[in-house]
């Protein structure tokens, strides 16, 4: 019999597919339906912190006493917050895979303040998503390092649940991120945010979105860095984006990922896609002689080669010379 488990946070799941954050898991009742479509824990969907400022503005818009701004803005934090926890319960409640929480801010203020709600809720860990993108040019690496940094330091403070961190990937180095967020208290990285990426329509001279959908070839990224930080950290790593099918979930295995999340191609397809997915991962495993995923998690890392320091120049050199 095949062992697709695996120990991501501090949990053991039953296979190395976690549903990410979005609206397939802002429910209960979804929540229930991954598990029963075969998914090994879920990330709930996100509390925003201009979710709830975008609820008090709205109210400061209406006529009332100045004095009262503060009563509001207190009040309706609560709210937010209290519909979450409720999703945190009822989550529980009905399923027994992992439930992780998710929570997605602009300032560390909000994570510090407002996190031990989430672990008070009976989340089995969090997941702090830090999109932060660096758009002036006082903000240098070093500064916006730091800021990842303390946050964590401060919310570990404040928790005991693990804690994985999302972050995107516009570092110079990210293996020294991934290194410097475990030594800060972090249990796991997830890699990566997908900023989601403007456009402008020429005929109506305005900005507009591109769509959030993933496409499959968008694993390539995250494969890529966590073939070069596998290893190298205790901490787990997780991918994100572009692991639409079986397959890519073995070639971030082969990397070196604990997990991988997937949302898009769930979206597209339906739920019912994971047991297509769990099937694709079963079949290879069987065609390749293996039992355990353990048993080739990182098989392909640079760290597992055996000439780690050239690595990433032969796989250039490789490329460049099939195309030249």
């Amino acid at each position: 019999m095949l062992d697709l488990s695996t120990v991501y946070l501090g949990h053991k799941l039953r296979n190395p597919i976690v549903a990410s954050s979005s609206s397939l898991t802002n429910t209960p009742e979804k929540v229930k339906q991954l598990e029963d479509a075969g998914v090994g824990a879920v990330s709930l969907r996100s509390i925003f912190e201009e979710e709830i400022e975008g609820e008090i503005e709205g109210l400061e818009r209406q006529e009332g006493h100045t004095e009262a701004w503060d009563y509001i803005r207190s009040a309706e934090m609560s709210h937010g917050l209290d519909e979450y926890r409720q999703l945190i319960k009822g989550s529980k409640a009905a399923v027994s895979i992992p439930v992780f929480a998710s929570m997605n801010a602009k300032s560390s203020s909000f994570w510090v303040d407002h996190v031990k709600v989430l672990e008070d809720a009976g989340a089995d860990g969090i997941e702090l998503n830090l999109s932060l993108l660096p758009v002036d040019y006082h903000d240098t690496e070093e500064k916006i390092i730091r800021f990842y940094i303390d946050t964590v330091k401060q919310v570990k403070q404040r928790v005991s649940v693990p804690l994985a961190v999302k972050i995107g990937y516009y570092f110079t180095s990210i293996p020294s991120v991934v290194d410097q967020l475990h030594y800060a208290g972090a249990n796991a990285v997830v890699m990566f945010n997908r900023f989601y990426q403007v456009d402008i329509d020429v005929r109506k001279e305005r900005l507009s979105s591109m769509s959030p959908i993933s496409a499959p070839s968008d694993y390539v990224i995250p494969l890529r860095w966590v073939m070069l930080t596998y290893g190298k950290t205790p901490i787990d790593l997780a991918t994100s984006s572009g692991v639409h099918d079986g397959r890519t979930v073995v070639k971030m295995l082969l990397a070196g990922a604990t997990v991988t999340q997937v949302c898009s191609t769930l979206l597209k397809n339906g739920v019912e896609h994971l047991d297509t997915m769990r099937s694709e991962l079963e079949g290879w495993m069987r065609e390749n002689g293996y039992s355990s995923v353990d048993q080739f998690r990182g098989k392909l890392s640079q760290k597992r080669s055996n000439r780690p320091k050239s690595f990433e120049r032969i796989q250039y050199v490789k490329t460049v010379a099939a195309h030249a």
